[in-house]
């Protein structure tokens, strides 16, 4: 099976999606990737809270494109805040999409998880994309304040997106809040998080990796 990757939305976070899958897979199975990375995609967060802003739905279009080249069988974006645009992704092209929002959302059905909290980009939170599948699964949300919002951004864009040090007090700080107003479970609901998760060697039970559902699910599943 050929699997086509939507890359570049986060390149360290397509990266650390890589060690994800080549970690999981099974050597017996045949698998190839087509990874199409374009680090120069606008801004998601960007678009969604200025649409006056360049639209990134087109270079994710243009990936598309040329994945399909390829023949691919898939079709997987390691990006959350991207997933805002998934109705126009399965509308651009007939090969099978996953979104890891929705298996994410999926995943917390199936371990019979009431609550959750949620850690992502800004642009994630406004666009609702984590809000609506948890509705339809009667799971409730919970976010963080504006105050603690601000510390998660930091992370992603000053930190493991420029490549710097972070500060895990105020990020643990953040998850035992949520803890504490009854989530069972926290949603690393960005990629770039994900790669947080993976530099830091996180082993928390009560976080719930996005990317990792990902990996998980593009290597079960099955052509028809």
């Amino acid at each position: 099976m050929k699997i086509g990757i939507i890359g570049g939305l986060g390149p360290l976070a397509t990266v650390k999606f890589m060690e994800i899958l080549n970690k999981l897979l099974d050597n017996d199975k045949e698998m190839q990737f087509v990874v199409i990375n374009d680090p120069t995609t606008p801004d998601r967060t960007n678009y969604i809270l200025d649409n006056n802003k360049p639209n990134p739905i087109h270079s994710i279009i243009e990936i598309i494109r040329k994945i399909e080249i390829f023949n691919c069988d898939l079709i997987v974006m390691p990006c959350n805040t991207a997933s805002y645009f998934y109705k126009e992704i399965m509308a651009n092209t007939k090969i099978p999409f996953i979104n890891i929002v929705e298996e994410t959302v999926n995943y917390l059905k199936d371990i019979n998880i009431k609550k959750v909290g949620l850690l992502a980009t800004e642009g994630t939170i406004k666009s609702d994309i984590y809000k609506h599948f948890l509705e339809e699964k009667c799971i409730d949300l919970v976010l963080p304040n504006k105050n603690e919002q601000k510390v998660i951004s930091s992370i992603i864009y000053d930190g493991i997106k420029a490549g710097k040090k972070i500060n895990m007090n105020e990020f643990n700080t953040i998850i035992h809040i949520l803890q504490n107003k009854g989530c069972e479970k926290i949603i690393l609901g960005c990629t770039e998080l994900s790669a947080l998760r993976m530099i830091y060697n996180l082993d928390n039970e009560v976080l719930i990796d996005a990317m990792e559902i990902l990996a998980q699910k593009t290597l079960s599943y099955k052509k028809n």
